[in-house]
């Protein structure tokens, strides 16, 4: 993924974040999540490709861990164009089975790889809502009557797109990594803890607004913000305290 393209798909949607709902919906470029799929099926090690359905009839890849004696369960939702065994996201859904947690990493939608228009993308959060729904009533399914979401970059804004809708949705906690932008004012009606966390050299967009996010954090129970000092761009470079405090949080957070 082209940074230039990162950084301008996470600008336009913290810009539309909040008018995705009436934007004209486009379509996934299924030919490369396919792609995705086919080469990260054949190169899995830890766990087992599932394939989920929303509630309008799509299909889509993801990738689940499980454990024994499970903490709790939690889905994992990626960056703009990336797959469920990319990067950050990939490296989290293994360490966090690790930690004793069920882990399921979705694919997202994703557009053309040439794609430049960053507006395109907040144009798919409907469709990659269905996907979270999808995904939490699966290990609701199996049992989880709460589960968490680890989102990451673009990831993180699907994910409140679908909160700001589902404020009391069965979760136990949300982290959100490297998220582009400001909380709203409706993050006081969240019923669960939220950690935000964010590289100290991350994008201006995702450490210029902290303070702010930091303000509708204070509203939410629990709830709490980590600048990683050796954090940069979308956090890299921060993987280690990255998955230490992610755990942390979820440890102290977990149903018991």
């Amino acid at each position: 993924m082209h940074w230039t393209f990162a950084r301008s798909a996470l600008v336009v949607a913290a810009l539309l974040l909040v008018t995705a709902e009436a934007a004209p919906q486009v379509i996934p470029d299924a030919r490369r999540e396919q792609r995705h799929a086919e080469q990260v099926i054949a190169s899995l090690v830890v766990g087992d490709a599932v394939w989920l359905n929303t509630a309008t009839g799509g299909r889509f890849l993801g990738l689940q861990v499980d454990v024994p004696r499970p903490k709790g369960a939690v889905v994992l939702t990626h960056g703009p164009g990336w797959h469920p065994d990319y990067g950050l996201t990939g490296e989290l859904r293994v360490a966090l089975a690790d930690r004793g947690y069920v882990t399921l990493s979705l694919q997202m939608p994703v557009l053309a790889s040439d794609e430049e228009d960053g507006a395109k993308y907040v144009e798919l959060f409907p469709q990659a809502s269905e996907r979270i729904a999808a995904g939490v009533r699966l290990l609701q399914d199996k049992g989880f009557a709460r589960v968490a979401i680890v989102s990451h970059a673009m990831g993180s804004g699907m994910t409140y797109h679908w909160l700001k809708r589902s404020p009391q949705a069965p979760l136990f906690a949300w982290v959100a990594l490297s998220f582009y932008g400001s909380f709203d004012d409706d993050m006081s009606k969240i019923a669960f803890p939220v950690l935000d966390m964010y590289g100290a050299n991350d994008y201006r967009g995702i450490r210029w607004p902290a303070r702010g996010r930091k303000r509708m954090l204070d509203r939410v129970n629990g709830s709490k913000q980590i600048e990683v000092s050796e954090g940069g761009w979308f956090l890299a470079d921060g993987t280690a305290t990255v998955l230490r405090e992610v755990a942390a949080f979820l440890d102290t957070n977990a149903p018991r």
